[in-house]
């Protein structure tokens, strides 16, 4: 069985629209109703007085061949072939050539038809946009006045109808060159609509980008609790992965409490909302409409903290990175004397004083150096490391915090391949060993390493037989500054994160174990 081709659509000609050829269509078919109205003329009152003797047959004979010219017409416009100015011109042209020669078979009919002549010149100025407007203009004049002289010297009219010739002429230009003004006026408000309208698509489509990129999540809502728009990030921030319809969904489905929060918002207000997946501050903009619109705008708390908390920190990176010798020199000298003086006293308790100094003169240059490492976080060198090499590095930092042999365990039971800058694993690594062994029970076995590849990310954790971390600070481990210990920075941990993501790794606290357990995941590929 034959199935039918698909029907392509025509193509438009360059530098014209289908709206030029709808146009066309429509002239073309004012063309075919005005033929057929001159046939059903030539056929009525051929034989009637109405024509010149013997010009019945010829007007009808005209008026036939006028309406075979418009309908083949139709064709080249479905087909769009010739050009579109090229059909135009032969429209308008066969128009002239047809009503002056139906205007020499009745002189009754002369003026009427030459009137005719006024609506192509007008149709084919606005069809064509106004171009050639006054050329069809001067055609249909030369070709009346043609007509007129020859009528004339075949002593069909007298010299004095000159005056109304000359003023259909004139009629003729007056309105081609009034449609030219027009279309081209209709042009210029064509042009600026098509470009308002193209800046308006390019204004919707950055909001629409800004809105999907936003951090904040974004909710329109009616005054009465439907949701007319609900970004992306609103719906993660929410919780919820229903769809939504816009216009139809309310904003009670999506969040009871927020739902009762907007009813009492007012701007310049920004209460808190508690979500499962964020602690959110929400604030309402007004958007001045006959349905009280407005735009809920759900701030991720937790994002604006550690936004701070990074501006904070490179402040204090750029403030160290320029004091770092005026520091560390005083720092040498207060760590030289005090050794010098632990050599000198044989006091007790000038030595407990010489040993404070000390210690924390250590901890301050480590604080310091801390600090420098989190500012040098972007400076990446990475070479590729594999299961070997892990265990080299692990087992020379033990000896470096002198950590026994046989409290650390290593185990590796397959091949491993990844990237990572070698100082900053050098700095996790360290950081995540010296803590456990600081809160490890210190025996056989305290401290055990573990490393595998699961569908080509490397997976890299460290536990100790300690007490783990209690579960409110859990949340606040990556937090800089944030200690149990009196004698630590706070900057342990939080550098250790920072330097897994500048190597596009993810550094996080596993809970649920004995103790305490940090897992660092990397693809291996990158």
């Amino acid at each position: 069985m034959n199935t039918a081709a698909p029907v392509l659509p025509r193509p438009d000609t360059p530098g014209y629209f289908a709206s030029h050829w709808r146009s066309l269509d429509y002239f073309n078919l004012y063309r075919l109703t005005l033929a057929v109205a001159l046939v059903i003329i030539g056929l009525l009152f051929s034989d009637s007085d109405l024509f010149r003797p013997n010009a019945g047959e010829r007007f009808r004979g005209f008026a036939f061949a006028y309406l075979v010219i418009a309908a083949l017409f139709v064709l080249g416009i479905r087909a769009r072939w010739p050009g579109f100015q090229i059909q135009l011109t032969t429209h308008i042209t066969a128009d002239i050539i047809f009503v002056i020669m139906l205007m020499t078979t009745s002189e009754r009919l002369a003026n009427g038809m030459g009137l005719l002549l006024v609506i192509s010149i007008a149709s084919g100025g606005l069809v064509g946009s106004g171009r050639l407007t006054l050329l069809y203009a001067a055609m249909a004049s030369i070709a009346l006045l043609l007509q007129h002289g020859f009528s004339i010297l075949g002593g069909g009219r007298g010299m004095d109808s000159f005056f109304q010739i000359g003023l259909l002429c004139a009629g003729y230009f007056a309105i081609g060159w009034l449609a030219h003004a027009l279309t081209q006026r209709a042009l210029r408000s064509e042009t600026l609509a098509q470009q308002q309208a193209e800046e308006l698509a390019l204004l919707n489509r950055i909001n629409a980008l800004a809105i999907e990129n936003s951090p904040d999540g974004l909710l329109a809502v009616r005054g009465d609790g439907v949701v007319r728009h609900a970004s992306p990030r609103a719906l993660a921030l929410l919780g919820t992965t229903r769809p939504i319809k816009p216009g139809i969904t309310r904003l009670d489905a999506l969040s009871s409490e927020l739902a009762r929060l907007s009813h009492q918002l007012n701007p310049g207000m920004a209460p808190t909302l508690s979500t499962p997946t964020a602690q959110l501050r929400v604030r309402c903009i007004p958007l001045s409409t006959p349905d009280n619109s407005r735009v809920l705008v759900l701030e991720d708390q937790s994002q604006a903290e550690q936004a701070a908390q990074r501006l904070k920190l490179a402040a204090l990176g750029r403030l160290t990175a320029n004091i770092a010798h005026e520091i560390r020199n005083p720092l040498s000298a207060i760590s030289h004397a005090a050794q010098l003086l632990r050599e000198e006293t044989q006091d007790a308790a000038q030595a407990r004083l010489t040993t404070i100094i000390e210690n924390n003169a250590r901890r301050l240059d480590r604080l310091v150096e801390e600090v420098l490492t989190l500012n040098r976080r972007d400076r990446l060198n990475p070479i590729g490391f594999d299961d070997a090499a892990l265990a080299a590095l692990i087992d020379e930092l033990r000896q470096t915090e002198e950590i026994p042999a046989d409290a650390v365990i290593v185990s590796m039971n397959e091949p491993l391949h990844f990237q990572f800058d070698p100082d900053h694993l050098r700095q996790i690594v360290w950081n995540l060993l010296r803590n456990a062994w600081r809160y490890s029970r210190k025996q056989a076995g305290s401290i055990r390493f573990g490393a595998r590849s699961l569908d080509g990310v490397m997976h890299l954790e460290i536990e100790d037989d300690g007490p783990g971390v209690s579960p409110e600070h859990q949340e606040k481990l990556f937090e800089p500054f944030f200690t149990t210990d009196a004698q630590g920075t706070g900057l342990g941990l939080f550098l250790a994160r920072e330097l897994a993501e500048a190597n596009h790794a993810v550094l996080s606290y596993v809970p649920g174990a004995g103790g305490a357990r940090f897992r660092l995941r990397r693809h291996g590929g990158e």
